[in-house]
């Protein structure tokens, strides 16, 4: 009752606000900054509809669609390649349970596992002392969340899951100093790799890099916020903490960062970011000029999450100021969720996961390793409550789903309704994520 006295409230609002409430507005979307005009811009776009049309008038959308996403070279020399996959946000939900959970990754295994790298924002501490606490079905106010080490072993599945996790996001400091320590503790206690929190100070310097086959890679994070709370005084190390969605913000962490992980002899740099604005198709200005700052640090692969949705990819070039040549990098604005789940909100349903393959090789007789190919699979969060007792959550290859129904095979037993919507998000990740044929844009049984 009272979602419904909320949202007729809500509507009514967008009602009178009319045209502006159709398109993305430059807001931080930082809780702790937030007036009582943004709050109430943010539960619209969370109750009634999810706003899918850019910033008026900024030549964004346009912007997107004209992106060459294809990343092939013919005449690069390749003499070994790595790959990469990249998942969304795991986060803790009361409506998602190692119950529930069983058939979690069967679609989507074959692409997102089989990488040399798996990674996925973490998005929950994981105090095994502590209850677990979830995102409720009816979200007004953000939960201080805890996740178990049973919907961990979910995510890692078996050993053959995702293997590196961020850990800098809105939810870092959910269950305090004790929750990052503990979180950090366990992640070693069970030998992943993480980034992006930090016990000691000497940790927050101490920039991961990944080395398969003479290849390496090293990983950055940071967040946004802290849902309303400061870091920790004394203590700011324990959280890469930078409010990346505001244009002004010094951004000197991350070129040292990227400093210390070229000295490493890191070959490609990946940031791992948790920015942007919650349920909006595409970033705004403000973020699509600090992704660019970012790169312009050194930066060759941007991977963002948080917004609940998912956001355009760009191929981005720039120089790098360390190893003082001109690159090509890839920014993923938003993947989306992945194990995560917001009931209310349509377009939260649609995510993707990207793979990279990552070539060594020798361009105008200079070692370098770049990007050499970039695909994508669409991906839809299923949750189904079959009684009161049991429900089932998977996340399944969204193309695959349709061409499945088309088929005649309807296995998850979707209503007409449900088809109809399935058919919307791939309209819309088609026709506002992926508008141009220059990648390959896959499902995972081909």
């Amino acid at each position: 009752m009272k979602y419904l006295l909320l949202k007729g409230l809500l509507y009514i609002i967008g009602f009178f606000k009319g045209e502006k409430y159709k398109y993305s507005q430059e807001y931080e979307d930082n809780f702790k900054y937030m007036d009582i005009q943004e709050k109430i811009w943010w539960g619209y776009k969370s109750v009634v509809k999810q706003i899918e049309n850019a910033e008026k008038d900024k030549g964004i959308e346009e912007y997107f669609a004209n992106q060459d996403l294809n990343f092939k070279d013919d005449s690069f020399q390749i003499n070994n390649t790595i790959t990469i996959t990249a998942g969304g946000d795991l986060s803790s939900s009361e409506m998602i349970t190692p119950e529930n959970t069983i058939n979690l990754w069967d679609d989507v295994e074959s692409f997102y596992f089989a990488a040399d790298i798996v990674c996925a924002n973490l998005e929950s501490p994981i105090v095994p002392s502590k209850p677990a606490v979830g995102v409720p079905s009816m979200c007004l106010t953000a939960p201080k969340l805890n996740t178990t080490p049973e919907m961990f072993e979910r995510f890692i599945s078996g050993g053959r899951g995702v293997n590196f996790f961020a850990t800098a996001n809105n939810h870092s400091l959910d269950q305090g100093e004790k929750g990052i320590i503990d979180t950090l503790d366990f992640l070693d206690s069970k030998g992943y790799g993480h980034v992006g929190t930090a016990r000691t100070k000497e940790e927050q310097w101490d920039i991961p890099v990944f080395d398969k086959d003479g290849i390496k890679v090293a990983f950055i994070s940071y967040t946004y916020c802290l849902n309303g709370e400061d870091s920790i005084p004394g203590k700011e190390y324990m959280v890469n903490n930078l409010r990346l969605n505001k244009p002004d913000t010094d951004i000197s962490l991350i070129q040292k960062h990227v400093k210390i992980a070229r000295d490493k002899g890191a070959d490609m740099v990946v940031a791992m970011l948790h920015w942007s604005l919650e349920f909006e198709t595409y970033p705004i200005e403000n973020i699509i000029k600090m992704g660019h700052s970012i790169m312009e640090c050194g930066v060759d692969i941007i991977f963002g999450g948080h917004p609940h949705v998912v956001q355009p990819l760009e191929k981005y070039r720039f120089y790098d100021p360390i190893q003082k040549r001109h690159k090509e990098g890839l920014i993923v604005y938003s993947l989306g969720e992945l194990v995560s789940l917001n009931l209310f909100t349509k377009n939260s349903r649609l995510a993707m996961l990207v793979k990279l393959e990552l070539s060594e090789g020798f361009e105008n007789n200079e070692r370098v390793v770049k990007i050499t190919e970039l695909k994508v699979l669409p991906i839809y969060i299923f949750y189904r409550k079959e009684n009161i007792n049991e429900s089932i959550y998977r996340v399944l290859d969204l193309k695959k789903t349709l061409q499945e129904i088309e088929n005649g095979n309807n296995k998850h037993r979707f209503t007409e309704g449900d088809i109809k919507e399935l058919k919307r998000l791939d309209r819309l990740f088609r026709e506002k994520i992926m508008p141009r044929d220059s990648i390959e844009i896959t499902c995972s049984y081909i």
